[in-house]
């Protein structure tokens, strides 16, 4: 097993919970600062480049793919290979992601080199947090996890509007150059952190599902590309069809895989379990429906309501904001009210903030205010969300149960972005204006809200007699 430290070095400087804390909190808010500081950049790359948004849209689309695909493993590859090892990996990965993104020369190399940089985003974040769990003592750990969390909440509100300052005044390449000394940095403090790595005997190695995972990032690609040639093409094209066949295809494939190999990257059997499908497409859906405004509304001010890069990185503000407001305050309502009562009342709001993107005018105030009613509903949910399906797993599965939620989470996540880019196509072609193509991008987000609040009613009133509260909670 994988130990940080040794009894000896547990006063060691590169030993200490406070190292350990600094560095993790810079690698994970690198990686989660280039989510968001890349989104006001599209508009310009478009330019750049002489292609079209949707086309640009996939570099954000690949890297959501490749992280949904890869971070399932990232745990499993720190056990086996060394905490320390996966998370030097991950940095030096992102930053030669960074480095090449930077050089592209067209859209294809930079969708190419962000498939680069999304492997080292996607080992970064479980590398850290079983570092923190193999590290730091018992007490010390929900501190140290929350402070983590803090920074990706942090880098959030950062992203944005730091991405658009930098863009303005630099170009949009400055937005990966700033990775290059930071993705060093932690490197190099990483590199002094005491680690002995063995593996105990009568521990079994840990089964990485390789197969499983190209299975289903292969599959999930198939099916979005096929939806986007459906914006220009027939589904009887040729070039179309085959591509749904082969995601179809795929996706049986995987069903089988995984129901036989020994550690899955979807475990079916729980999956296939009324309870946890209904709540983990309920948050699919959700995400998908958060994808679609995080990565396009900074396009939309720029294009639509003509306000500056540096502007339209700053219109995301109260979102993020309003996420963080709200996911201290729904942990306190899960307490006295449950998380199954929170969770629907947070996808109703959110559902509430997309519509009111969605019936917005070219003032940004608008604008601002759906985006922190959005924000206000989506914070609480996603404690909620962690809560219940861990209620819903069997004794000594509730880690499973989280890793089975966050991958289809981030499978929303990367629907979100291509659907974007499937309205967009539109556009290209002259049938419709940015407006009204934007204006389907928030259409289509609230009903993937409304999808998602009607089943989790669904949930509740087939599994009213299941927990979906810590012990003590009414439902």
């Amino acid at each position: 097993m994988s130990e940080i430290s040794s009894d000896k070095s547990k006063n060691d400087l590169w030993s200490s919970t406070l190292y350990i804390l600094i560095v993790l909190a810079t690698g994970i808010f690198m990686t989660t600062l280039d989510t968001f500081i890349f989104a006001p950049s599209l508009p310009t790359i478009v330019v750049n480049f002489k292609t079209s948004l949707d086309w640009v849209a996939w570099t954000m689309t690949i890297y959501l793919l490749v992280v949904t695909a890869v971070m399932p493993l990232g745990g499993k590859l720190s056990d086996l290979f060394g905490r320390k090892k996966i998370f030097i990996a991950g940095i030096t990965f992102f930053t030669i992601g960074s480095i090449l993104s930077s050089l592209s020369w067209d859209i294809y190399s930079l969708i190419a080199f962000r498939a680069v940089q999304a492997l080292g985003g996607a080992l970064v974040m479980p590398a850290s947090m079983s570092m923190v769990n193999n590290s730091t003592d018992k007490d010390k750990r929900g501190k140290t996890l929350g402070i983590l969390m803090a920074t990706s909440a942090v880098a959030l509100i950062i992203g944005p509007n730091l991405g658009g300052y930098l863009i303005q005044n630099f170009g949009w390449r400055s937005v990966f150059l700033i990775n290059i000394p930071i993705g060093i940095l932690t490197i190099l403090m990483a590199l002094k952190l005491h680690e002995h790595h063995s593996v105990e005997n009568g521990i079994e190695k840990p089964h990485i599902d390789v197969i499983g995972s190209l299975l289903l990032v292969g599959g999930l690609a198939s099916a979005l590309l096929g939806i986007i040639r459906l914006g220009t093409l027939p589904l009887t094209d040729i070039t179309v069809f085959p591509l749904f066949i082969t995601g179809l295809f795929m996706g049986i494939l995987l069903y089988f895989h995984e129901k036989r190999v020994s550690e899955p990257i979807l475990d079916i059997p729980t999956i296939m379990r009324g309870n946890v499908l209904s709540l983990c497409l309920s948050s699919l859906l959700l995400f998908s429906s958060f994808s679609c405004v995080i990565m396009y509304v900074p396009s939309f001010a720029q294009l639509v309501l003509n306000m500056n890069v540096q502007d339209s990185g700053m219109i995301l503000t109260s979102l993020p904001v309003m996420l963080i407001v709200s996911g201290i305050l729904g942990g306190v309502l899960i307490d006295r009210f449950g998380a199954k009562v929170v969770l629907l009342l947070g996808t109703l709001i959110t559902s509430a903030g997309l519509l009111g993107l969605a019936l917005s005018t070219h003032n940004p105030l608008s604008v601002v205010i759906p985006l922190a009613i959005l924000g206000l509903g989506l914070g609480g949910c996603m404690s909620a969300f962690q809560i219940i399906i861990m209620s819903f797993m069997p004794e000594g599965k509730t880690g499973s149960g989280s890793g089975i939620l966050s991958t289809f989470q981030n499978i929303g996540t990367t629907i979100g972005s291509l659907i974007g880019g499937f309205f967009l196509i539109a556009v290209s072609s002259g049938a419709v204006t940015y407006d009204i193509a934007f204006k389907n991008i928030f259409w289509f987000g609230w009903g993937m809200s409304i999808l998602s609040a009607l089943l989790i009613v669904y949930m509740i009133v087939r599994h009213s007699g299941n927990s979906g509260n810590p012990p003590g909670n009414p439902s």
